[in-house]
């Protein structure tokens, strides 16, 4: 039985706010750290990434930027980062660091590599200069950097055996509501902080791009409104200003701005539109939280499925049923709905379309919630369907980890235009 002060530390770890998409602020902040170690004029930067990642950062908007890129967002962070300020690295991009940085590209002095026997995140970063060479790690999480190596260095070797399990596999999800119900309730205000965040986003959103689309058919009652509604303009609006790389910050979760905008946003949108008293909508946000973080213990940080269906999505779903009054059986019966329907919705790189898929996964959570609500929910003996939460998300966790391996390959392939049609 995990206790408050477990529980409360996962959802602190899980938050973060970051100016960007995670993915190429992991990069800069790998390569303003490298930058920061070493003495000397640059001569040379090599980066070497895991394919996920590459995926994730090739064509999303850079924060100070109107280029796009892999190379340019690494030559960023050397030329523009602040590596103690986390994914908040590229705050202050000021127009002669991004002149630099896009020299840096122009001369050839970045080169890009892939990687595939490594971590489901990873960065390696070797920055030369005149006076010596300095490589960065970064394994497993955004901002998780494990070495800081002046040359000579070994090459990294990953490790063998399979790692241990996410210490929150083995809690229930009675344990996480009893946690949600007792907590009180002072504790959880830095909750409202990220809501209000990536509220701060959805709103620039609306300006322009698919935020100001769908309002604008929301107000023609071409599509009426309705909780439904409401959580799709909102987190449509926050992803496609933050994919665009409008410069401000959102409220991060599991290393995604997009998980903690679907996350957090659609529990905002129904809680607006059904009248929920506030303290109950933090309660929810907890529940939430915790079970897009145990689902994620079983998918990994970056996969060939989209984690804002799968994850986030999902654990908004619980943390509506909350909302609405409902227990386990409705909770378990939202995750049902939700898995049986998008489960298979992939990860094709973080860009502007990644907003549709917000929108998609954030209404379909607040539907998949009303459905069990009504005690309507997809059979748990359908397809990787399961009855209870634990093997509910191993199958996830095995049809991304071991079934999807080579879905990622072939998407890489596609984005790089490198893929060979076979016929069939």
């Amino acid at each position: 039985m995990r206790d408050e002060a477990f529980f409360l530390g996962e959802i602190h770890k899980a938050l973060m706010p970051s100016t960007g998409c995670t993915e190429p602020v992991a990069i800069a902040l790998n390569t303003a750290t490298a930058r920061k170690h070493a003495r000397g004029a640059l001569k040379h930067l090599t980066l070497t990434l895991d394919a996920y990642l590459y995926k994730n950062a090739m064509g999303v908007g850079i924060p100070g930027s109107d280029e796009r890129g892999v190379a340019l967002c690494a030559a960023m962070g050397v030329t523009a980062g602040d590596a103690d300020a986390q994914l908040r690295v590229l705050d202050r991009v000021t127009p002669q660091a991004l002149k630099d940085a896009k020299q840096m590209v122009f001369d050839g002095r970045v080169t890009v590599k892939t990687r595939g026997d490594v971590p489901d995140l990873f960065v390696e970063s070797v920055l030369e200069t005149e006076e010596e060479c300095v490589r960065v790690l970064t394994l497993s999480a955004h901002t998780n950097i494990v070495r800081v190596d002046h040359a000579p260095f070994e090459p990294y070797v990953p490790p063998c055996g399979a790692s241990a399990g996410h210490p929150i596999r083995d809690c229930t999800l009675g344990e996480m509501i009893a946690f949600a119900d007792a907590v009180p309730a002072e504790r959880l205000a830095f909750l409202q902080d990220g809501i209000d965040m990536n509220l701060a986003v959805a709103q620039e959103g609306r300006k322009f791009g698919l935020g100001l689309a769908l309002g604008t058919l929301i107000d023609q009652g071409v599509i009426g409104r309705s909780p439904v509604s409401a959580a799709q303009l909102l987190c449509a609006s926050a992803s496609y200003a933050r994919m665009s790389g409008v410069s401000m910050p959102v409220m991060t979760a599991t290393g995604s701005g997009n998980q903690g905008i679907t996350l957090l946003l659609t529990l905002e949108a129904v809680a607006r539109e059904r009248g929920v008293d506030p303290e109950k909508k933090l309660r929810a946000a907890a529940l939430a939280n915790l079970v897009n973080i145990y689902v994620k213990s079983f998918t990994g940080t970056l996969s060939a499925v989209c984690a804002c269906g799968v994850a986030s999505g999902l654990g908004a779903s619980v943390g509506v049923v909350y909302m609405l009054g409902g227990g386990e059986q409705q909770m378990l019966g939202a995750m049902q709905n939700i898995l049986g329907s998008i489960s298979g919705m992939i990860c094709d790189g973080a860009k502007e379309g990644c907003a549709n898929k917000v929108e998609l996964s954030s209404g379909l959570a607040v539907q998949a919630a009303f459905l069990a609500m009504q005690g309507m929910s997809i059979g748990k003996s359908d397809g990787i369907l399961a009855s209870d939460l634990r093997t509910l998300f191993e199958h996830l966790g095995q049809l991304v980890q071991e079934g999807m391996c080579e879905t990622n390959r072939v998407i890489v392939d596609i984005m790089q235009g490198t893929a060979t049609c076979r016929e069939l």
